[in-house]
């Protein structure tokens, strides 16, 4: 049985996000600090439901989706936040943004399938650590 499939994931992940307040505070951390909002609301419901993610493992899951956020996700917010400002000049940049933004989203959501299957693969392998009496 899945800890959590992707769409609860997500759907739980939007949630939060929209708690008035939260979006910002992320940004802004995102911004500062370079934090990366869709692994930190994930793992904040995967505490929700009763899983210990400890920063050791939380570690192993921002490995797991690195690659793919420094490589898709970044460039396509890069794209997006560099087409604002020719919003005004470029008749046709609001609807690129607009597909931009999309795609970012799209890639969001991948990463949450990305981590949904991570921590499939961590709780089969702590399960079977504590059947063989080991700590992971």
């Amino acid at each position: 049985m899945k800890a959590m499939t992707p769409e609860q994931a997500w759907k739980e992940i939007c949630e939060r996000y929209a708690v008035p307040g939260r979006a910002a505070e992320l940004l802004q951390q995102q911004n500062e600090r370079g934090v990366d909002v869709v692994l930190e609301l994930f793992c904040e419901c995967a505490q929700a439901r009763g899983f210990r993610l400890d920063a050791r493992v939380r570690q192993e899951a921002d490995d797991c989706v690195r690659d793919w956020r420094a490589q898709v996700v970044q460039p396509l917010r890069q794209v997006r936040h560099a087409l604002k400002p020719m919003m005004e000049r470029v008749s046709d940049a609001a609807q690129l943004r607009a597909q931009i933004q999309a795609s970012e989203l799209q890639a969001e959501r991948v990463q949450v399938g990305m981590l949904c299957e991570w921590l499939d693969k961590y709780l089969a392998r702590s399960a079977a650590a504590s059947a063989a009496g080991c700590k992971i």
